[in-house]
C-alpha cells in the first residue's frame, strides 16, 4: 500500500518536471528547506522541545569548524587554541568583539555556561573526561582533563555555543549540582558498575526540575540569541525567514542578506521544491528516476554530491521486548532481510551493509575491518533457507496457515515502526515488512508522527523500528561506539543493551563499557584499531540491530539562479555536511564563497 502511494506521487512529481517554469531570481536571497517547531509552539529556546529547528547552525557557532576531509580546523568564536601538561589541559583563546544578536557581548563565560548546561541536561560523554573549566579572563577558556584523547579534545572545540550567561547563568548553579550527580554515576560505570538506584533516582528528580526551568525559557521570536551570521525574525507554518546580523565579525565576507526555509514535511516535497527551482540547497533521499529528472530540469546549473554522511540506517530490536530478545529469532530476521533490495527501494545511493552487523562504516571497512577480522565474525547474508533452520533448530514451526509460530505455539507478529516523515525510512519499513511477511512472519510497517515515533524509540515502547544506527562522526567509529557501548547511549537506551555484561570474543572476555572509554583515552592508533574490532564482534554477534545502508548525503545544489560560487564537489569542505549540512552554508556564506547572482 505505501508503495503504491509513492509511486502515484513519483508520477505526479515526473509529471510536473515537465510543466515546471523557470522562477525569476532574488538575488540576494538564499533558499533551503528544513523543518522546526510550528507557531504557536515556536520557543526560540535551542534546548526546548525541537530546539530553533532549521534555523540552528545559521544561529549558534562552534568555536571551531572541523573538516574531516583534510583534518583542519576553520576558526569561529575562538582563533586558536594550545595545549598543555601532556595533554591534559585545552587552553582556548576566543575571538575578540564577538556580540550576541541582542548585542550583548560574548565572553569565555558564555562558554562555561553553555557547557554546565548541556552537561547537566544531556549528560553529554565529554563531560565525563573534563575535569573543570576556567575563565581567567573574558577571552579564554582553560578545560582541564582527566584524558589526554584528540578525540575528546576535538569535540569540545565543535560543540555550538548556545547558552549566553545573561540568558542561562541563574541556572547554573543547579547546572552544578546535576554535573555533580552525573559524575558519581559515571564513577560506578567507569568500574564496570551500575550506580546505586538512590542515587539514579536522585538524578531523576533533580533532572525534571531542571528541564523544568529550562524549557520555561520561551523568548519566542527573537529567539535566544546566537552570534552566528544570520539571526531568525520571522516564523510561520510554512516559512522561517533569518536576516544577515550586521555586527557579526564576518559581516564585511557575508554576501547574502537573507535566508529564506522552506518547511520540509516530506522528501516528495523537497523535490518539487527542486524541480522548480525554489531551493538553492537540498539533499532529499531521491530514486534514480526523480534524481535523473531533477538534474535534467536544471542541466547546467544544478550539481549532485554525495559525501558520506557518516551515518547508517538500521532496523533496531527492543531486546526488553519478550519475542526479540530471542537471539535466534534476530539472526534468522538478519537472514530474511534482502539488504540490497532495501537500499534499492529506500536509498538507492548509498553504500550496502550485506554480511555483518559492525559499528563501522561500510566505506571504512578497510581501515578498520580487514578481511581476517571479519572471518571471525557470523555472516548474515541474505539466505531465507538459513533463517528457517536457525528458526527450526531453536523450536519453532510454521503452521498450516504458512505463519511461524514461537516454541509456545504464538504467531510471530512484527511491526516495524519508523519516522512518518522520512519516506524513505517509510519505504525501507514497507520493504523491511512485505519480505519479512512472504517469508511467513505476521509482520506490517506502521510509519509514526516525529512528535510520537522518537519519544517512543527512547521509551522502548516497540519492538522492531528503522531508525538510524551507529555513526561514525568525523569518520571514527568512536561515535557509534558510544552511543551503543555507554550507559545511556543513545542506542544502548533504545536497544536495551547491556553495556556492562562481560562478553566472549576472540579477544578474550570484554566489558563494552570499559573499552569505549579506553577508545576514548588511549592514543595507540593499533590499540584503538583492536578495540573497535572487537566492540564491532560484539555488536555483530549480540545483533541488537542490524545496519542495513550506510546513509551518504545526496545533495543537490542549484548554481546561477540566486547564488552562484558552489566548490568543486572534491573540495574538503563538504566534508562539513555530516551533523549539521547548515553549518557547510554558513562556511559558504560567511566567507562569501556563496553570493549573489549577478544583475
Amino acid at each position: 500500500m505505501l508503495r503504491r502511494k509513492f509511486i502515484v506521487v513519483l508520477t505526479i512529481v515526473l509529471f510536473l518536471a515537465s510543466l515546471t517554469i523557470p522562477i525569476k531570481a532574488s538575488p540576494a536571497e538564499f533558499r533551503i528547506g528544513g523543518g522546526w517547531p510550528l507557531p504557536p509552539g515556536y520557543h526560540g529556546n535551542p534546548f526546548g522541545p525541537g530546539g530553533v529547528g532549521a534555523a540552528y547552525w545559521f544561529m549558534y557557532e562552534p568555536l571551531f569548524y572541523y573538516l574531516p576531509g583534510n583534518d583542519s580546523l576553520i576558526p569561529r568564536l575562538a582563533t586558536s587554541y594550545e595545549i598543555t601538561d601532556n595533554g591534559r589541559v585545552l587552553v582556548v583563546h576566543l575571538r575578540e568583539g564577538v556580540l550576541w544578536h541582542d548585542e550583548k557581548q560574548f565572553t569565555s563565560e558564555d562558554v562555561k555556561t553553555t557547557w554546565y548546561i548541556i552537561g547537566a541536561l544531556y549528560g553529554v560523554t565529554w563531560w565525563r573526561y573534563i575535569d573543570s573549566i576556567e575563565t581567567p579572563d573574558p577571552l579564554t577558556v582553560i578545560f582541564r582533563l582527566t584524558t589526554i584523547s584528540p578525540l575528546v579534545r576535538l569535540r569540545i572545540l565543535v560543540e555550538p555555543i548556545r547558552a549566553p550567561k545573561h540568558i542561562f547563568g541563574d541556572l547554573m548553579t543547579d547546572a552544578g549540582s546535576l554535573l555533580k550527580i552525573r559524575k558519581e554515576i559515571w564513577a560506578y560505570e567507569a568500574r564496570g558498575e551500575k550506580a546505586p538506584e538512590e542515587l539514579r533516582d536522585r538524578l531523576s528528580k533533580m533532572l525534571a526540575d531542571f528541564r523544568e526551568k529550562i524549557y520555561a525559557i520561551k523568548p519566542g521570536v527573537p529567539t535566544v540569541p546566537g552570534t552566528g551570521p544570520y539571526m531568525v525574525v520571522r516564523v510561520t507554518e510554512s516559512e522561517i525567514t533569518l536576516k544577515k546580523f550586521p555586527k557579526h565579525y564576518m559581516a564585511a565576507t557575508t554576501l547574502i542578506d537573507t535566508v529564506r526555509i522552506f518547511r520540509w514535511t516530506n522528501n516528495e516535497v523537497m523535490w518539487g521544491y527542486l524541480l522548480g527551482g525554489e531551493i538553492d540547497a537540498g539533499h532529499p533521499a531521491s530514486p534514480p528516476d526523480v534524481n535523473r529528472a531533477i538534474l535534467d530540469r536544471w542541466k547546467g546549473k544544478m550539481g549532485y554530491a554525495l559525501p558520506s554522511d557518516y551515518s547508517i540506517f538500521a532496523l533496531l530490536f527492543n531486546l526488553e521486548d519478550p519475542l526479540v530478545k530471542d537471539y535466534a529469532l534476530r539472526k534468522a530476521i538478519a537472514h530474511v532481510i534482502d539488504k540490497k533490495k532495501v537500499r534499492e527501494v529506500c536509498y538507492y545511493f548509498g553504500l550496502n551493509y550485506e554480511k555483518y552487523a559492525p559499528i563501522v562504516l561500510k566505506s571504512i571497512y578497510d581501515k578498520w575491518l580487514p578481511e581476517d577480522v571479519l572471518a571471525k565474525f557470523t555472516s548474515y547474508e541474505y539466505d531465507p533457507k538459513k533463517a528457517e533452520e536457525i528458526l527450526t533448530a531453536a523450536g519453532y514451526t510454521k503452521g498450516p496457515d504458512g505463519l511461524w509460530r514461537t516454541p509456545e505455539g504464538k504467531v510471530i507478529e512484527i511491526e516495524v515502526q519508523t519516522n512518518a516523515p522520512y519516506s524513505d525510512w517509510v519505504l525501507a519499513a514497507d520493504e523491511i515488512a512485505r519480505e519479512l511477511s512472504a517469508f511467513g512472519f505476521k509482520a506490517v510497517a506502521r510509519p509514526i508522527p516525529s512528535e510520537i515515533f522518537w519519544p517512543g524509540l527512547d521509551a522502548k515502547n516497540y519492538r522492531v523500528a528503522f531508525a538510524w544506527g551507529p555513526a561514525a562522526w568525523p569518520g571514527h567509529p568512536l561515535e557509534g561506539a558510544y552511543r551503543l557501548f555507554t550507559v545511556g547511549g543513545e542506542l544502548q537506551r533504545r536497544t536495551g543493551f547491556d553495556p556492562l555484561k562481560t562478553y566472549d570474543t576472540p579477544w578474550g572476555p570484554a566489558v563494552p563499557a570499559k573499552l569505549v572509554d579506553e577508545l576514548l583515552t588511549t592514543t595507540d592508533p593499533e590499540r584503538q584499531k583492536e578495540i573497535v574490532q572487537i566492540l564491532s564482534y560484539i555488536a555483530n554477534e549480540e545483533l541488537p540491530l542490524i545496519p542495513i545502508v550506510e546513509k551518504r548525503i545526496g545533495i543537490y545544489y542549484l548554481d546561477g539562479v540566486r547564488v552562484t560560487g558552489w566548490p568543486p564537489e572534491d573540495d574538503p569542505s563538504w566534508t562539513l555536511t555530516p551533523g549539521g549540512i547548515e553549518r557547510f552554508y554558513v562556511l559558504l556564506l560567511s566567507k562569501g564563497i556563496l553570493r549573489p547572482v549577478a544583475g
